[in-house]
Protein backbone atom coordinates (compact mmCIF):
# COMPACT_ATOMS: atom_id res chain seq x y z
CA UNK A 1 0.00 0.00 0.00
CA UNK A 2 1.06 3.52 -0.78
CA UNK A 3 1.94 5.54 1.64
CA UNK A 4 0.31 8.81 2.35
CA UNK A 5 2.12 12.24 2.99
CA UNK A 6 1.27 14.03 6.06
CA UNK A 7 -1.12 11.28 6.96
CA UNK A 8 0.05 11.77 11.19
CA UNK A 9 -1.77 15.21 10.50
CA UNK A 10 -4.96 14.10 10.26
CA UNK A 11 -6.01 13.49 14.18
CA UNK A 12 -9.65 12.59 12.94
CA UNK A 13 -12.28 10.58 13.85
CA UNK A 14 -13.57 8.09 10.34
CA UNK A 15 -16.79 7.15 10.53
CA UNK A 16 -19.48 6.55 7.92
CA UNK A 17 -22.11 6.49 10.90
CA UNK A 18 -23.87 9.62 11.66
CA UNK A 19 -22.15 11.86 13.25
CA UNK A 20 -24.81 12.67 15.56
CA UNK A 21 -24.48 8.95 17.25
CA UNK A 22 -20.85 8.95 17.33
CA UNK A 23 -20.82 12.67 19.45
CA UNK A 24 -23.87 12.20 21.96
CA UNK A 25 -21.85 9.79 23.81
CA UNK A 26 -18.77 12.43 23.96
CA UNK A 27 -21.20 15.50 25.05
CA UNK A 28 -22.53 13.26 27.79
CA UNK A 29 -19.43 12.85 29.02
CA UNK A 30 -18.99 15.99 28.68
CA UNK A 31 -21.36 17.33 30.58
CA UNK A 32 -21.07 14.70 33.84
CA UNK A 33 -17.61 15.86 34.17
CA UNK A 34 -18.83 18.98 34.41
CA UNK A 35 -21.24 18.09 36.64
CA UNK A 36 -18.61 16.70 38.67
CA UNK A 37 -16.66 19.77 39.43
CA UNK A 38 -19.59 22.10 39.91
CA UNK A 39 -18.67 21.57 43.58
CA UNK A 40 -15.53 22.66 43.66
CA UNK A 41 -13.57 26.14 42.54
CA UNK A 42 -10.74 25.75 40.37
CA UNK A 43 -7.90 29.15 39.34
CA UNK A 44 -8.95 30.19 35.84
CA UNK A 45 -6.45 30.99 33.53
CA UNK A 46 -3.57 29.08 31.82
CA UNK A 47 -0.91 32.13 30.80
CA UNK A 48 -2.87 34.97 33.57
CA UNK A 49 -4.19 32.74 36.62
CA UNK A 50 -7.03 34.29 39.09
CA UNK A 51 -10.20 35.31 38.00
CA UNK A 52 -8.25 38.93 36.83
CA UNK A 53 -10.35 41.41 35.25
CA UNK A 54 -12.42 40.68 31.89
CA UNK A 55 -9.58 42.75 29.76
CA UNK A 56 -6.92 40.55 30.58
CA UNK A 57 -9.39 37.68 29.90
CA UNK A 58 -10.29 38.62 26.56
CA UNK A 59 -6.33 38.76 25.79
CA UNK A 60 -5.51 35.73 26.67
CA UNK A 61 -8.24 33.79 24.86
CA UNK A 62 -6.80 35.76 22.06
CA UNK A 63 -3.24 34.78 22.82
CA UNK A 64 -4.07 31.27 22.90
CA UNK A 65 -6.41 31.58 19.42
CA UNK A 66 -3.02 33.14 18.06
CA UNK A 67 -0.76 30.34 18.76
CA UNK A 68 -3.39 27.94 17.41
CA UNK A 69 -3.14 30.49 14.27
CA UNK A 70 0.58 30.45 13.85
CA UNK A 71 0.60 26.99 14.71
CA UNK A 72 -1.90 26.24 11.76
CA UNK A 73 0.09 28.95 9.55
CA UNK A 74 3.67 26.94 10.43
CA UNK A 75 2.56 23.75 9.53
CA UNK A 76 1.35 25.11 6.13
CA UNK A 77 4.88 26.52 5.42
CA UNK A 78 6.62 23.65 6.47
CA UNK A 79 4.46 21.34 4.24
CA UNK A 80 5.40 24.13 1.89
CA UNK A 81 8.75 23.00 1.92
CA UNK A 82 8.25 19.38 2.71
CA UNK A 83 9.57 18.93 6.14
CA UNK A 84 7.42 16.12 6.86
CA UNK A 85 10.18 14.88 9.34
CA UNK A 86 10.14 17.97 10.96
CA UNK A 87 6.54 17.95 11.76
CA UNK A 88 6.17 14.63 12.82
CA UNK A 89 9.00 14.85 15.09
CA UNK A 90 6.99 17.97 16.51
CA UNK A 91 3.73 16.10 16.51
CA UNK A 92 4.79 13.17 18.17
CA UNK A 93 6.46 15.25 21.53
CA UNK A 94 3.43 17.40 21.37
CA UNK A 95 0.89 14.88 21.41
CA UNK A 96 2.55 12.83 24.37
CA UNK A 97 3.36 15.89 26.23
CA UNK A 98 -0.46 17.27 25.46
CA UNK A 99 -1.70 13.48 26.34
CA UNK A 100 0.02 13.18 30.15
CA UNK A 101 -0.37 17.00 30.85
CA UNK A 102 -4.09 17.15 30.75
CA UNK A 103 -4.95 13.51 32.40
CA UNK A 104 -2.38 15.36 35.36
CA UNK A 105 -4.73 17.58 35.43
CA UNK A 106 -7.58 15.91 36.02
CA UNK A 107 -5.98 13.66 38.53
CA UNK A 108 -5.51 17.21 40.11
CA UNK A 109 -8.85 18.09 40.05
CA UNK A 110 -9.71 15.08 41.32
CA UNK A 111 -7.92 14.76 44.19
CA UNK A 112 -8.94 18.67 45.29
CA UNK A 113 -12.72 17.65 44.73
CA UNK A 114 -11.64 14.56 47.52
CA UNK A 115 -8.61 14.93 48.80
CA UNK A 116 -8.82 12.08 51.46
CA UNK A 117 -10.64 9.90 48.97
CA UNK A 118 -8.59 10.11 46.25
CA UNK A 119 -5.06 10.34 47.28
CA UNK A 120 -2.95 8.42 44.72
CA UNK A 121 -5.37 9.56 41.62
CA UNK A 122 -2.90 12.38 40.18
CA UNK A 123 -0.38 9.78 40.06
CA UNK A 124 -2.53 7.07 38.48
CA UNK A 125 -3.98 9.74 35.52
CA UNK A 126 -0.28 10.77 35.12
CA UNK A 127 0.44 7.25 33.94
CA UNK A 128 -2.93 7.00 32.18
CA UNK A 129 -1.65 9.96 30.09
CA UNK A 130 2.00 8.41 29.53
CA UNK A 131 -0.09 5.43 28.63
CA UNK A 132 -2.61 7.98 26.06
CA UNK A 133 -0.07 9.46 25.03
CA UNK A 134 2.37 6.47 23.69
CA UNK A 135 -0.93 4.84 21.90
CA UNK A 136 -1.24 8.44 20.06
CA UNK A 137 2.23 8.01 19.23
CA UNK A 138 1.96 4.43 17.88
CA UNK A 139 -1.27 5.12 16.31
CA UNK A 140 -0.64 8.64 14.49
CA UNK A 141 2.95 9.21 13.95
CA UNK A 142 4.00 5.39 13.54
CA UNK A 143 0.09 4.68 11.83
CA UNK A 144 -0.38 1.55 13.80
CA UNK A 145 -3.53 -0.39 14.43
CA UNK A 146 -6.50 -0.02 12.95
CA UNK A 147 -9.36 2.68 12.26
CA UNK A 148 -11.27 1.36 15.19
CA UNK A 149 -7.89 1.66 17.49
CA UNK A 150 -7.20 5.37 16.43
CA UNK A 151 -11.25 6.47 16.89
CA UNK A 152 -10.85 5.53 19.72
CA UNK A 153 -7.91 7.25 20.69
CA UNK A 154 -9.31 10.55 19.10
CA UNK A 155 -12.14 10.42 21.57
CA UNK A 156 -10.40 9.93 24.56
CA UNK A 157 -7.90 12.63 23.67
CA UNK A 158 -10.47 15.32 22.55
CA UNK A 159 -12.63 15.05 25.58
CA UNK A 160 -9.52 14.87 28.06
CA UNK A 161 -8.50 18.08 26.20
CA UNK A 162 -11.57 19.53 25.92
CA UNK A 163 -13.36 18.95 29.40
CA UNK A 164 -9.93 20.49 30.69
CA UNK A 165 -10.47 24.10 28.64
CA UNK A 166 -13.67 24.13 30.02
CA UNK A 167 -12.29 23.16 33.80
CA UNK A 168 -9.73 26.39 33.81
CA UNK A 169 -10.92 29.38 31.18
CA UNK A 170 -12.94 31.96 32.57
CA UNK A 171 -15.45 32.75 30.09
CA UNK A 172 -14.41 36.02 28.52
CA UNK A 173 -11.29 33.84 27.59
CA UNK A 174 -13.00 31.37 26.57
CA UNK A 175 -16.10 32.72 24.46
CA UNK A 176 -12.95 34.95 22.63
CA UNK A 177 -11.26 32.04 21.77
CA UNK A 178 -13.77 29.56 20.71
CA UNK A 179 -15.23 32.72 18.44
CA UNK A 180 -11.57 33.27 17.08
CA UNK A 181 -11.26 29.27 16.62
CA UNK A 182 -14.39 28.59 14.76
CA UNK A 183 -13.82 31.55 12.47
CA UNK A 184 -10.42 30.35 11.35
CA UNK A 185 -11.77 27.10 10.96
CA UNK A 186 -13.67 28.37 8.02
CA UNK A 187 -10.10 29.67 6.47
CA UNK A 188 -8.39 26.62 7.43
CA UNK A 189 -11.18 24.23 5.80
CA UNK A 190 -11.37 25.86 2.43
CA UNK A 191 -8.06 28.21 2.50
CA UNK A 192 -5.78 27.10 4.87
CA UNK A 193 -4.14 24.66 6.83
CA UNK A 194 -6.75 21.65 6.22
CA UNK A 195 -7.09 22.40 2.79
CA UNK A 196 -3.39 22.01 2.22
CA UNK A 197 -2.97 19.06 3.72
CA UNK A 198 -5.54 17.29 1.36
CA UNK A 199 -3.76 18.70 -1.53
CA UNK A 200 -0.40 17.63 -0.27
CA UNK A 201 -1.23 13.99 0.62
CA UNK A 202 -2.80 11.43 -1.28
CA UNK A 203 -5.81 11.75 0.63
CA UNK A 204 -9.21 13.16 -1.36
CA UNK A 205 -12.44 15.11 -0.84
CA UNK A 206 -14.91 13.63 -2.71
CA UNK A 207 -16.94 16.04 -4.65
CA UNK A 208 -19.80 14.39 -5.64
CA UNK A 209 -23.28 14.40 -4.16
CA UNK A 210 -24.69 12.44 -1.83
CA UNK A 211 -26.56 10.22 -3.84
CA UNK A 212 -23.84 9.02 -6.13
CA UNK A 213 -21.09 8.07 -3.15
CA UNK A 214 -21.06 6.50 -0.34
CA UNK A 215 -18.83 8.87 1.69
CA UNK A 216 -16.57 8.56 5.07
CA UNK A 217 -17.16 11.73 7.52
CA UNK A 218 -14.22 12.74 9.01
CA UNK A 219 -14.39 15.07 12.58
CA UNK A 220 -11.26 16.39 13.62
CA UNK A 221 -10.03 15.93 17.13
CA UNK A 222 -10.29 19.86 17.30
CA UNK A 223 -13.98 19.44 16.92
CA UNK A 224 -14.14 16.80 19.89
CA UNK A 225 -11.81 19.48 22.07
CA UNK A 226 -14.29 22.50 21.54
CA UNK A 227 -17.38 19.99 21.83
CA UNK A 228 -16.46 18.85 24.91
CA UNK A 229 -15.00 22.02 26.30
CA UNK A 230 -18.13 24.16 25.86
CA UNK A 231 -20.42 21.53 27.46
CA UNK A 232 -18.56 21.11 30.40
CA UNK A 233 -17.61 24.49 31.23
CA UNK A 234 -21.42 25.59 30.41
CA UNK A 235 -22.52 23.03 33.07
CA UNK A 236 -20.07 23.56 35.33
CA UNK A 237 -20.62 27.33 35.68
CA UNK A 238 -23.97 27.56 34.53
CA UNK A 239 -25.92 24.48 35.87
CA UNK A 240 -27.46 21.44 34.24
CA UNK A 241 -30.55 22.76 32.64
CA UNK A 242 -28.41 24.98 30.27
CA UNK A 243 -25.68 22.29 30.02
CA UNK A 244 -28.67 20.17 28.74
CA UNK A 245 -29.54 22.92 26.30
CA UNK A 246 -25.99 23.73 24.85
CA UNK A 247 -25.95 19.70 23.74
CA UNK A 248 -29.23 20.13 21.96
CA UNK A 249 -27.63 23.16 20.45
CA UNK A 250 -24.70 21.11 18.94
CA UNK A 251 -26.53 18.36 18.07
CA UNK A 252 -28.33 20.25 15.64
CA UNK A 253 -25.41 22.39 14.94
CA UNK A 254 -23.65 18.83 13.42
CA UNK A 255 -26.49 17.95 11.53
CA UNK A 256 -27.15 20.84 9.69
CA UNK A 257 -22.95 20.62 8.73
CA UNK A 258 -22.82 16.76 8.38
CA UNK A 259 -25.86 17.70 5.57
CA UNK A 260 -23.17 20.05 4.13
CA UNK A 261 -20.41 17.67 4.50
CA UNK A 262 -21.73 15.49 2.51
CA UNK A 263 -23.02 18.07 -0.13
CA UNK A 264 -20.10 19.85 -0.67
CA UNK A 265 -17.30 17.07 0.36
CA UNK A 266 -15.58 19.18 2.99
CA UNK A 267 -17.08 21.81 5.63
CA UNK A 268 -15.86 23.30 9.02
CA UNK A 269 -17.20 21.37 12.16
CA UNK A 270 -17.39 24.37 14.55
CA UNK A 271 -18.59 27.89 13.42
CA UNK A 272 -22.76 26.32 13.09
CA UNK A 273 -22.93 23.83 16.48
CA UNK A 274 -20.77 26.63 18.58
CA UNK A 275 -23.21 28.99 17.34
CA UNK A 276 -26.72 26.87 17.90
CA UNK A 277 -24.78 25.94 21.38
CA UNK A 278 -24.04 29.68 21.88
CA UNK A 279 -27.66 30.63 21.08
CA UNK A 280 -29.61 27.98 23.25
CA UNK A 281 -27.32 28.26 26.17
CA UNK A 282 -27.85 31.99 26.07
CA UNK A 283 -31.72 31.75 25.56
CA UNK A 284 -31.64 29.26 28.75
CA UNK A 285 -30.12 31.30 30.35
CA UNK A 286 -32.17 34.30 30.16
CA UNK A 287 -35.07 32.08 30.76
CA UNK A 288 -33.58 30.76 33.81
CA UNK A 289 -32.06 34.37 35.27
CA UNK A 290 -35.33 36.47 34.02
CA UNK A 291 -38.13 34.66 32.71
CA UNK A 292 -39.05 32.06 35.69
CA UNK A 293 -38.70 34.77 38.58
CA UNK A 294 -41.46 36.57 37.22
CA UNK A 295 -43.98 33.22 37.12
CA UNK A 296 -42.28 32.39 40.34
CA UNK A 297 -45.24 32.99 43.73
Amino acid sequence: MASTPYRFLFLTFITKRSTIVILIPILLLSYLVGFVYQTITIETGIFIPGEGNSTTQFLEGFLLASIAIVSGMLIMIAIKYNREKMLKSIFAISLFISATSVFWLHGYFLELLKPNLFPWIEIIFSILGCILGILVFLGFILNKGNLHFRNTIIAILGIAVGTIFGLVLPLPTFLTLIIIISLFDIYSVFKGPISKVFQKSNLSISQQPIEFTIQSIAIGVGDFIFYSSFISFITKELGLAIGLSAILGIIAGIKVTENLLLKYGKFPGLPIPMLFAMILSGLAWVVDHYLLLVFKP
